[in-house]
């Protein structure tokens, strides 16, 4: 019996949320800056928007365009893994967005998270604590939604934090 609900919530019961509404305009279509103005007024953001917002912050030659360029950018990166099996229209956890500034910002891994991430527990909530640590995040659960305005202060600070110490992401 047991086993049969641990196939059921890795199958399925365990996806996302996703966001109830659907902007009125083509996100894609928009430029950077007008970008970050329209994420600020989200009550919560998708992983797709919170792809581009920490792509800003990457040094890449061309910045993808579609989700998937995103998410190849981020997993060449290593800001995301492919195990996750994010959704683009899913609701964006805190959790998630740590491991992407983390990596991103070339912060250095706690121990735990050291130490976990080798078998796959723990490496986005304890992204998180060294997040929260640097001052580039507040302290939540890893599995609370991002908002628009708290996706936008992140990336500020992480772009910050980024000139004043330097990345070695490319």
């Amino acid at each position: 019996m047991a086993a049969l609900l641990v196939a059921y919530l890795c199958a399925g019961g365990c996806g996302a949320p996703k966001r109830s509404f659907q902007p009125e305009q083509d996100v894609d279509a928009l430029n950077d800056a007008v970008f970050l103005h329209y994420v600020a007024t989200l009550p919560v953001v998708t992983v797709d928007e919170g792809y581009r917002a920490v792509l800003m912050l990457a040094d890449l030659p061309e910045r993808p365009r579609t989700f998937e360029e995103r998410g190849a950018a981020l997993e060449k990166l290593g800001a995301v893994k492919p195990d996750w099996g994010l959704e683009a229209d899913w609701v964006l956890d805190k959790g998630t967005l740590g491991y992407m500034l983390r990596t991103i910002c070339d912060l250095p891994m706690g121990f735990n998270e050291l130490w976990l991430s080798r078998m796959g527990i723990g490496d986005r909530r304890y992204a998180l604590k060294t997040c929260v640590h640097e001052g580039l995040m507040p302290y939540a659960p890893a599995y609370e939604p991002v908002t628009g305005g708290e996706l936008l202060a992140a990336v500020t600070k992480a772009e910050t934090y980024i000139a004043i110490h330097g990345s070695d992401s490319p």
